[in-house]
């Protein structure tokens, strides 16, 4: 199973990536785990997880081919 990981602001610019190609992540547990050893830098910042472009929170299980977007605060006017 593959997910596509899109970095969008400050975690693009911290990252150094735009997307991120991953196999065998199932769930969101599993891919935040995985950010956090691979990008320690971003774990106690404030951004929220979008699948497939719905913003989601709690428990959820990928399917092949999600895209998966980290989104920090945006301001605007």
């Amino acid at each position: 199973m593959k997910i596509n990981v899109l970095f969008f602001g400050i975690l693009s610019e911290i990252t150094g990536k735009n997307t991120l190609e991953l196999t065998d992540i199932e769930n969101l547990r599993a891919l935040k785990s995985h950010l956090w050893k691979t990008f320690p830098e971003i774990k106690d910042m404030d951004f929220r997880f979008a699948v497939n472009k719905e913003i989601i929170d709690g428990k959820v299980e990928f399917k092949n081919g999600d895209e998966v977007a980290l989104l920090p605060p945006f301001a605007g006017g």
